[in-house]
């Protein structure tokens, strides 16, 4: 490989933080959990510089204690939540902690430009925590949540390192989500296995971080802006392009849904004319084209003789003056029986006051008097005693005679009524035949009537269907030339992304920065020779290693330690303050298993002779293993917490959770 001493960078030296800086800008000073706002149960001082949490494996321990599930991954856990992360634990650890700690608390001192920090959130149900500006957490506890106290420490972080990207961020991460998603990055989920730069949250822990839900790109911008390896007219580029993307997804979308409808209406017309797919739109020699039999189909339609509707309308004149005759006969008709039913009403009336003064026929002689009621013979013999007037009987005789012949007259009248209502009602009856003729004649025309509107419609429907057949047929051809697909304008795609590329090609020298600090970190961990690189392209952020004699290689261990040292690379940069990021950064567990031991203990020995350089070191590095430190950092300035999943007591929680 040529000029291949060049290529192998010296191991990297300690960051060098301004000479203003006494110390790091963001640390965790001490971590506390308590069972109640009274009782601590695990209290956790750390320091700036290297933190180890230790739980070691059997062959470091020498007991049969495994070294998983002594809670490793929830004490990293909790330090993100009191650094504003929505979630502590998995939604089942949570119910169990909860049901164990049901008034439990855990709080954290976060010093941030020196100024000490209290945030406390509760283990069980949400709402109480809090975070403020306190000595301590005791002080913290005992003061309380208060009206106006922040929720979570976010604001002020993002306030005091992101103030100058926090403007600038992708449209899918608002200003509230800066801290939330580079913190997903600085503190990555150990379920991540480390698999990729951009890999920091895993659905499976259930965090509701807004990083666990962003695609690639918004991450690698994230990352980038952090890095201050992209600038304003990049991305205003990168805007832009994501506008033409839509725009050009847009017409082809346009494009294909016109040339379908062009498709379809060409294959309607063609069914509809009863022709297969060689006829075209224009007349060949021995064919007419679509246009011209359409025009034919429509001409044909025109001609169809329409069917002539009956005259409704007089039959239903006549029927109407035959139903006028009718109620006149009808009123005619009533006016007799009403005359005939009075004139013998009049005659049993005079009936009836003729027989008040009945006379016996059979015996010959009046048997009473028709005035009092008194027989005859009594009132001539001894006289009436009721009446004051003489008993006039020839008057009465005549009177009852003459009512008599009313009676009879008035039957006669009435006799004479009934007939001519009988022959009203024959007439009426008359009537009945030629009324039934004209129903029936009218029910026919009716129906013949609908049957020529019905047809008159068919016609009227062919026509309009002939008519649009033709009008789309000379649509479809004026529409043949633009209905070819044409590939929609990639000029001004084109040349937004080679401002793209020129964006990229100012932000490699931020790249390089970075390329040098991991080629550094790489060569530490691997001295006999390993040259590391990183790409930045239109396909995102590649971190790569080549070995001496080797070419690249490629393992799941030694992918894992890639991204290890692209995060101390970038821990080195925000020292030294040349990234928008604070000095700070947690790794779980960040050894895979087939990693060699002896590299992987370089890890703690390059972070700590960082340390070592410097009387207050401008960083805070907290790691989890379970694989044994080298023998001279296993001391309690460096291993800050030792745990054990053996017996509980040892457990994070001090109990079995």
């Amino acid at each position: 490989m040529a000029n291949q001493a060049d290529l192998f960078a010296p191991a990297i030296g300690p960051p060098a933080a301004p000479e203003s800086r006494t110390g790091p800008r963001l640390w965790v000073r001490r971590l506390a959990i308590f069972s109640d706002p009274q009782t601590i149960i695990r209290d956790v001082t750390l320091k700036p510089g290297l933190n180890i949490i230790w739980t070691p494996d059997m062959s470091s321990s020498g007991s049969r204690a495994l070294a998983h599930g002594s809670g490793k991954t929830t004490f990293c856990r909790l330090l993100r939540a009191c650094l504003g992360e929505p979630a502590y634990a998995t939604d089942p650890q949570r119910s169990r902690i909860m049901a164990r700690l049901p008034n439990g608390v855990i709080a954290a001192e976060v010093l941030i430009d020196s100024l000490c920090w209290v945030i406390v959130r509760p283990l069980g149900l949400p709402g109480g925590e809090f975070a403020i500006r306190a000595d301590s957490v005791e002080e913290a506890i005992a003061r309380g949540r208060r009206d106006g106290d922040q929720t979570f420490i976010d604001p002020v972080l993002i306030d005091t390192f992101f103030s100058t990207i926090a403007g600038a961020t992708p449209p899918e991460v608002n200003h509230d989500q800066v801290w939330d998603v580079l913190r997903a990055w600085l503190t990555r989920d150990q379920e991540c296995r480390l698999a990729d730069i951009l890999a920091w949250r895993s659905s499976q822990t259930q965090t509701h971080s807004r990083a666990q839900v962003l695609g690639e790109t918004a991450k690698l911008t994230m990352v980038r802006l952090a890095l201050r390896a992209l600038d304003a007219e990049e991305r205003a580029a990168a805007a832009r392009e994501r506008e033409l993307v839509a725009a050009v997804e847009d017409e082809r979308r346009r494009q294909a849904y016109q040339q379908q409808r062009y498709v379809d209406g060409v294959r309607a017309v063609r069914l509809t004319l009863g022709v297969g797919d060689e006829v075209g739109f224009d007349d060949t020699i021995d064919q007419r084209g679509l246009v011209s039999l359409a025009e034919a189909a429509l001409a044909d339609a025109m001609r169809t003789d329409l069917p002539k509707a009956p005259d409704v309308a007089s039959i239903f004149a006549r029927l109407n003056t035959l139903n006028e005759e009718r109620g006149a006969f009808v009123a005619k008709q009533q006016q007799f029986q009403n005359e005939a039913r009075f004139k013998r009403d009049e005659a049993g009336r005079y009936r009836s006051e003729a027989n008040l003064g009945e006379i016996d026929i059979t015996q010959g002689r009046i048997r009473v008097c028709p005035v009092c009621r008194v027989s005859i013979d009594e009132v001539k013999a001894k006289g009436c005693s009721i009446s004051l007037e003489a008993c006039d009987l020839s008057a009465l005789k005549a009177a009852i005679a003459d009512k008599q012949k009313k009676a009879a007259e008035l039957d006669a009248e009435a006799n004479g009524a009934e007939q001519q209502a009988k022959r009203v009602e024959v007439q009426i009856q008359q009537l009945g035949p030629r009324q039934e003729a004209l129903e029936a004649e009218a029910k026919a025309a009716d129906v013949a009537s609908r049957a020529a509107q019905a047809t008159a419609k068919e016609v009227q429907d062919r026509i309009y269907r002939a008519r649009r057949i033709l009008d789309d047929a000379r649509s479809l051809h004026a529409s043949e030339a633009a209905a070819k697909p044409t590939p929609p304008g990639t000029a001004a795609l084109e040349a937004v992304r080679a401002q793209l590329e020129s964006g990229r090609s100012r932000a490699r020298a931020a790249i390089r920065t970075l390329e040098e600090r991991y080629q550094g970190v790489m060569a530490a961990w691997l001295p006999d020779g390993v040259a590391g690189t990183i790409k930045l392209d239109g396909h995102g952020l590649k971190v790569d290693a080549e070995f001496s004699g080797r070419g690249e290689v490629s393992t799941a261990a030694l992918d894992s330690l890639k991204i290890v040292a692209f995060d101390l690379a970038a821990l080195h940069m925000a020292v030294e303050e040349r990234a928008d990021l604070p000095a700070f950064l947690i790794h779980d567990s960040p050894r895979e298993a087939d990693l060699d031991g002896q590299l992987y203990a370089r890890l703690f020995s390059l972070v700590h002779q960082w340390e070592k350089e410097v009387a207050t070191p401008c960083f805070q590095y907290i790691v989890t293993t379970t694989t044994a430190p080298p023998p001279e950092l296993q001391n309690d300035s460096l291993i800050r917490l030792r745990m054990s999943s053996t017996p509980a007591e040892e457990r994070l929680f001090g109990m079995d959770i």
